[in-house]
């Protein structure tokens, strides 16, 4: 008896935390490793972005005529923008229905 304490529960205490650590450590390697593999089947898609076509004339304030096109144009912008993520957003052109 060391200070009170069995031999073989010390060892048995010891070679059980050395058990956790290997497992621990075998599963480290096994994620790193699964994430440096690039499988076949998760191939990334690029998504190629609409482009748009510029207008003839530059957009000013003046072409927006009543207060009906001033709020499709806000909520055009506010939903590109959480669509987006993007913060610049800017009119490009606007038509009057009707």
């Amino acid at each position: 008896m060391i200070l009170g304490i069995q031999l073989e529960n010390v060892l048995f205490s010891i070679v059980a935390i050395a058990i956790v650590f290997l497992v621990l450590a075998l599963l480290v390697v096994i994620v790193t490793l699964m994430g440096k593999i690039n499988f076949e089947g998760k191939k990334k898609q690029e998504v190629a972005a609409p482009v748009v076509a510029q207008p003839q004339k530059k957009f000013t304030i003046d072409d927006i005529k009543d207060e009906d096109m001033m709020v499709a144009a806000l909520v055009a912008t506010a939903d590109f923008i959480e669509e987006t993520k993007k913060t610049d957003a800017r009119v490009v052109s606007i038509k009057q229905i009707g």
